[in-house]
């Protein structure tokens, strides 16, 4: 069976079970806030809240490794909303008016309500990570909360990094990893994990999945860096070179300001035009950013792979699936 067929099959259901979910959840008559959740999910208008790769990890992870994918949903449900939780609050953070094409929601709704918004996700993500006594041992099922909420302190920390790295003026490509590895490498890393967990392996292999994870995280953000920065808007979602006008400290802004002085000079500016920012982008590409980011990106997921086939000696069907779910998330267009 091919990815595309997985894909066929699985997606629907994952987003059957997301909406079945919040179907359970006791709002206490609180509608509003059930209707902001589910616009941010893509249920309100059929917009449509995102492809749902986390939890498809999993899942395939469970397989390839020769257990029933059914036994891990719960938590790879619940990797999809704690995911959608830091959106909602990255957005905020990020000033961001627009996701998937359409305005986010502290846009709609204020930042306040948005918030609030996010924090509901958050304990709904944490409510349905505990289903897994449902369907694991209760060892594992406890094993896997409290994993999945050191998880959560990564990504707290690693967007704590990214923010701080707005005021810094002296960011390193190392101090960008260490950001990576928690505001969106951890929770990657974390899909892996729970499938192995989910089929009893031991913590080695824990562990070794986990740095899958994490090194496909690495490469994963890398493309999204360049997409914020080169990618087209019907595409991506968002508006071009939305990454510059925000002033974030990508990796291609990062090796700008290390390797052009004209891109430092106009980073350095606080007025940013339209014909500014085309410039700067042609700058980053002219100085080999676009390039060294896309280098970078491909030997992190050359070591996902090597990881990846070490472990699935004997490959099935969502083995392969990994593998081409790994590939195509490199292969993202601009």
């Amino acid at each position: 069976m091919t990815l595309s067929a997985f894909q066929k099959n699985w997606i629907p259901k994952i987003e059957n079970e997301l909406q079945s979910t919040f179907e359970r959840m006791d709002f206490d008559g609180s509608e509003e806030l059930r209707t902001m959740l589910t616009y941010h999910m893509g249920w309100a208008d059929d917009k449509g809240g995102g492809k749902r790769l986390r939890p498809l990890f999993s899942l395939l992870f469970t397989g390839a490794l020769g257990t029933d994918p059914e036994k891990v949903m719960p938590g790879a449900l619940a990797i999809e909303l704690l995911h959608n939780f830091t959106l909602i609050h990255d957005d905020i953070e990020d000033k961001s008016e627009i996701r998937h094409g359409r305005s986010t929601l502290w846009q709609r709704w204020g930042i306040p309500l948005a918030i609030n918004a996010g924090d509901a996700l958050f304990s709904i993500s944490q409510l349905t990570m505990l289903g897994l006594r449902e369907t694991l041992n209760p060892d594992s099922a406890v094993k896997a909360s409290l994993k999945f909420n050191q998880v959560c302190l990564h990504l707290t920390r690693g967007q704590h990094m990214d923010i701080t790295f707005e005021k810094e003026r002296a960011v390193t490509e190392a101090d960008y990893l260490e950001m990576v590895r928690g505001k969106t490498a951890a929770l990657i890393g974390f899909t892996a994990w729970l499938g192995g967990l989910a089929a009893e392996r031991d913590d080695t292999i824990l562990s070794t999945l986990y740095h899958f994870g994490e090194n496909l995280g690495l490469a994963f953000q890398m493309q999204d860096d360049l997409l914020g920065i080169w990618g087209d808007p019907a595409v991506t979602g968002k508006s071009a070179a939305s990454d510059l006008l925000s002033k974030k400290k990508t990796l291609p802004v990062l090796y700008g300001l290390v390797h052009s002085p004209e891109f430092r000079s106009m980073w350095q500016e606080e007025q940013a035009s339209s014909e500014k920012l085309t410039r700067m982008t042609e700058v980053l590409k002219t100085c080999g950013a676009m390039e060294s980011v896309q280098d970078q990106a491909k030997s992190f997921t050359e070591k996902a792979f090597t990881i990846v086939k070490g472990l699935f000696s004997h490959q099935n069907d969502y083995a392969i699936a990994i593998f081409e779910l790994t590939e195509s998330l490199l292969q993202r267009d601009f």
